[in-house]
């Protein structure tokens, strides 16, 4: 497979222990990095642009999510990463680790459009952005819808490509993620799928 067609998972969900008004983190979760095994926490703040539109922007941990400590204990004494700050995109500069979400505006209706069209248009993600794995290697584009949990609170859910020169992954039309995510999967939990009727509270 090659790296333009692989995909990693992004699920956050609201992080339910904040306090109103304080500096907390607003989302937590998790992302995996294409092509490799296992996935990284992930730490968002909402954010408003200085037109008033909301933007997330947040960190990844170096450190992949696992249950095997001595693979935990062989990352740590790996080489650190190289700490450049990448360029992903015009005006657009990450640190290493940064992740960043932006509202889509290219799924915004456009009267111009046809029905076919403007169908197509509303298939496109809700928010895209990029994210600095930190190890040298490229950023990293993110697609993700709104959708929410079984107690109504929202999750961003959605996958992880290479960008692909000539295309915008905001104006693609990809596959939305199955409404059956968990808030434990976001969290970092087990990992497991869960219908809606499982109890996620525990």
């Amino acid at each position: 497979m090659s790296e333009q067609t692989q995909r990693g998972n992004f699920i956050v969900g609201q992080n339910r222990g904040k306090t109103q008004g304080s500096r907390e983190l607003d989302f937590t979760g998790r992302l995996s990095i294409p092509g490799r095994e296992g996935d990284h926490a992930v730490a968002l703040w909402l954010r408003k642009d200085k037109n008033d539109r909301p933007y997330f922007s947040g960190r990844m941990d170096p450190l992949p999510l696992t249950d095997d400590v001595a693979a935990q204990i062989a990352h740590l004494a790996q080489p650190g990463g190289t700490g450049e700050v990448l360029e992903a995109g015009p005006n657009l500069s990450l640190d290493p680790y940064q992740v960043i979400l932006f509202a889509n505006r290219f799924k915004e209706p456009d009267p111009a459009d046809t029905p076919e069209q403007g169908e197509q248009r509303a298939k496109r993600p809700d928010y895209w952005g990029r994210f600095n794995p930190g190890d040298s290697t490229p950023v990293v584009g993110i697609s993700v819808w709104l959708t929410q949990d079984r107690y109504q609170r929202p999750l961003l859910a959605g996958s992880t490509t290479y960008p692909q020169p000539g295309k915008r992954i905001e104006a693609e039309t990809t596959e939305r993620p199955p409404e059956e995510v968990t808030f434990e999967e976001a969290s970092g939990g087990s990992g497991r799928k869960g219908k809606r009727d499982r109890d996620d509270r525990a």
